[in-house]
């Protein structure tokens, strides 16, 4: 069992006012137990300011996480934020560390850190929670996260975010964060040993108004690219339905959500979404992340109210659950985009309908990884997703 709370500061000029803001919070806040970890979401502003440093040096326990846009927790909703969650247990031990070399050798990276935390714990491991940074790599598919992960730790769920920043695209001031150290093209990581049950939800965006007859089917790939599309070449495809025009996304339809429904042998299916790239020299759909052979696609809504009523609904459900001692909120920062004229709404909604008592951070996110269930405490398989809110229950 953990116990955990959240603590917040809006002091952006003194780094040192801000972290004896966070320290004496957690101390009125929290008793700590054995074993504890600190989760971070935060402005690029304050890392840039140098605050990892004094609370490295002030705290007795490893801090991971990373940068984002707006962050909601029980007490506070903004932009110029640092937050803080705190888990603290006997019976569940915390393992972090972070990449070294994850630009040049991403899976390489991965397999090199994790080979040695997996080793640490004595306990059964419950769960990974990853926080890369967004990469200028957009050929690069998200899935390598959860692939390597899943490689190393075996098939446990696997959670996490993108760290991202208001530079939008090649978000140049995304960082990871690991202790004192800050990263731009690392991964920080922490692994879940123990006494401990994790939950996960995921609210996709839903269908658009119809642009074509049926669902078309995935029928060939190049890599990590989707090469074929009902046996025409993908950049056909997209043409014959006016998302393409001479070999190049039609304007307005960067933002498209792609619906990925994936059926498996005893006939379930789940539905992730894919944001699209463009493509390549072969005219094949490069994606941020897999569509695996034989899938099925159609397109989603990124139309506020639809984006504000899904979030609504996940909300509702994390309400009927019982025993929650913290929950982890990663949305999409394209669905804050998409939000338009009160980009804070869709953060206001989490923080005002959720049940008061349980400790929660909201944040936004380049690319969410979380599992999907079948129920939840049924089968899962970890997904990298795109245009997604997802929660980690604990």
């Amino acid at each position: 069992m953990i116990k955990a709370v959240t603590v917040q500061t809006t002091i952006t000029d003194d780094m040192v006012l801000a972290c004896n803001d966070i320290v004496c919070q957690l101390r009125e806040k929290l008793e700590l137990m054995s074993n504890s970890v600190g989760i971070i979401q935060c402005d690029p502003e304050y890392l840039e300011a140098g605050i990892m440093q004094s609370l490295h040096e002030a705290l007795s326990f490893p801090l991971v996480g990373g940068t984002t846009v707006s962050i909601a927790t029980s007490e506070e909703l903004g932009n110029l934020v640092f937050s803080m969650m705190v888990m603290t247990s006997d019976d569940v031990e915390f393992v972090a560390s972070y990449t070294e070399g994850l630009a040049d050798d991403c899976a390489g990276a991965i397999e090199r850190a994790l080979s040695a935390s997996v080793k640490v714990s004595d306990k059964p491991l419950k769960m990974a929670m990853v926080f890369p940074t967004v990469t200028d790599n957009d050929r690069l598919p998200g899935d390598i996260y959860v692939e390597t992960v899943e490689k190393y730790c075996g098939v446990v769920p696997v959670f996490g975010t993108l760290s991202v920043n208001d530079a939008l695209e090649k978000f140049e001031r995304s960082m990871s964060v690991f202790g004192g150290q800050v990263f731009k093209r690392e991964m920080s990581y922490v692994l879940f040993f123990g006494d401990i049950t994790p939950r996960f939800l995921v609210a996709i965006v839903p269908p658009r108004s119809r642009v074509i007859d049926s669902p078309a089917t995935i029928t060939g790939l190049n890599g990590s690219a989707v090469s074929r599309i009902n046996n025409i070449s993908a950049v056909k495809y997209f043409e014959s339905i006016g998302f393409a025009v001479d070999g190049k996304l039609a304007p307005g339809v960067y933002f498209v959500p792609l619906l990925v429904t994936e059926t498996d042998d005893n006939g379930d299916s789940q539905t992730f979404v894919r944001a699209i790239v463009g493509f390549n020299d072969e005219g094949s759909a490069v994606c941020r992340g897999k569509i695996p052979l034989g899938a099925q696609i159609s397109f989603g809504s990124l139309q506020s109210a639809d984006i504000l009523a899904a979030t609504s609904h996940l909300v509702d459900r994390v309400n009927q659950e019982p025993d929650v001692q913290a929950a982890l909120f990663f949305s999409c920062i394209v669905r804050q985009i998409s939000i338009g004229a009160d980009p804070l709404k869709e953060l206001a909604i989490i923080k005002d309908s959720l049940r008061s008592g349980v400790p929660f951070v909201a944040s936004y996110s380049g690319g969410e990884i979380s599992p999907i269930c079948s129920s939840l405490r049924g089968t899962c398989k970890n997904y990298f997703h795109n245009y997604s809110l997802i929660v980690c229950l604990l």
